[in-house]
């Protein structure tokens, strides 16, 4: 099963590749709550690949979302089933609010076929474009009352698909004749993502070190940003400024691996590495991420210091 898994990452990655996109390593090291970053210019995707949908968990789907939310990346599940059955093609499906796609989808949607059927309760459902619907309504000289009796639903319903919410197929299908025009609205996952709400931030347990960074980044104006299952440990930004992806390293003993995938996806993601390491070091750098010591954190009192010490380490490289 590992085996099947590691050939679809790497054939997703082809795929994706010959579209365009620059991809992250198909191995990371270690668990991650993503197995694939993906980017084609502005267009950034975070992938998990999960053969059966309903083992995706909610802490997955928070990580996802929250990294997705910071770096402006699209968050995704691309599975082959649920429960028993295949994932239909052309239907975006969720778990935990987080849409999920069958590699067949997923490939449509990024060469700008995007899907207008989701699965929800009951069934399948397209989401209505209100204002196309509404305009041509009027357009053919129809009242609401017209097209619920036509339609075979109510008057509410008609109003609430003016509004912009989404009906079964069936109805939609009737709509569709009846109208004589496309009123569907194509699915958005960026979109998606945007709009799930997302718990406040437990850092849980914390040690002394991680602490003393937080409240060293925090004081040179950047907001931090604990991840729990990636390569990284955090990431830290502040508007208009730089972005980094941070390993925090007790020492720098066995690391280069996690260096590596952090430099990785870092590239893709175009921020920048960043090492913050407890002990004291003569090392400017590991895998060209820069390292920069609790110690010297400490001593960098505004965001120009911090700046100055990690680009005096990159120059070093």
């Amino acid at each position: 099963m590992e085996e099947n898994r590691r050939i679809f990452i790497r054939k997703l990655c082809e795929a994706l590749e010959k579209r365009g996109f620059v991809t992250s390593d198909p191995d990371l090291g270690g668990l991650v709550s993503f197995e694939l970053i993906a980017r084609r210019e502005q267009e950034k995707y975070i992938i998990k690949i999960l053969h059966n949908v309903d083992t995706f968990r909610i802490s997955n789907a928070i990580e996802m979302v929250r990294l997705s939310r910071v770096t402006g990346a699209a968050a995704v599940v691309i599975g082959e089933r649920a429960g028993n059955g295949l994932l239909e093609d052309s239907v975006v499906y969720y778990r935990h609010h987080v849409p999920i796609m069958s590699p067949i989808t997923f490939m449509d949607y990024v060469d700008g076929r995007k899907p207008n059927i989701f699965s929800g309760p009951g069934g399948f459902y397209i989401p209505i474009n209100g204002v196309a619907m509404h305009t041509i309504r009027e357009k053919l000289g129809y009242s609401i009352g017209f097209v619920s009796n036509k339609v075979g639903t109510s008057r509410r319903s008609i109003s609430l698909y003016e509004g912009g919410s989404a009906s079964t197929i069936d109805v939609y299908t009737k709509l569709e004749e009846l109208l004589r025009y496309d009123i569907s609205s194509s699915i958005d996952i960026l979109k998606i993502v945007n709009e799930i709400e997302l718990p406040a931030d437990d850092p849980g347990e914390i040690n002394e070190f991680i602490r003393e960074v937080i409240d060293n980044i925090v004081k040179t104006g950047y907001e931090f940003y604990s991840m729990k299952k990636a390569p990284f440990d955090a990431i830290a930004n502040r508007a208009m400024d730089t972005m980094f992806l941070i390993g925090l390293f007790e020492s720098l003993s066995e690391k280069m691996g996690r260096a590596l995938a952090i430099k990785n996806v870092s590239e893709i993601f175009q921020t920048e590495p960043l090492i913050i390491t407890r002990m004291e070091t003569t090392k400017d750098n590991i895998a060209k991420c820069p390292v920069v010591s609790l110690h010297e954190l400490k001593e960098a009192s505004s965001k120009d210091s911090l700046e100055m010490i990690i680009e005096r380490k990159k120059n070093l490289q």
